[in-house]
């Protein structure tokens, strides 16, 4: 996994925080699909794989808010099911009232 997506107070295995989800390297194409229909600043930050991001609950709303209209989009099978795997994440994370982190592998 290139990414690892995670829910808590931090990253750190300390913490115990929830793994919730990961992208791949083979996942690249359909972010950079989507933002070609959106220009997106979650997509942005979690298309560079060999940085860690983390964002704040305000960062997890503006990022759902901005992605779940491209669900009325006619898009390609992988993308949707690409989107669809942000919103899950992003969901979980807003109702764990945390922030979400992406670890680098």
């Amino acid at each position: 996994m290139a990414y690892d997506l995670v829910v808590g107070k931090s990253s750190k295995v300390k913490d115990a925080p929830d793994i919730v989800g990961g992208i791949e390297f083979d996942e690249l194409p359909q972010i950079a699909r989507l933002l070609k229909r959106a220009d997106i600043s979650f997509l942005h930050r979690i298309s560079n794989l060999f940085e860690d991001q983390a964002f704040s609950e305000d960062e997890i709303e503006q990022a759902f808010s901005s992605l779940l209209p491209l669900l009325l989009l006619d898009l390609q099978a992988g993308e949707r099911q690409f989107l669809q795997k942000l919103i899950s994440v992003l969901t979980y994370a807003k109702w764990k009232q945390s922030c979400l982190y992406c670890v680098a592998d």
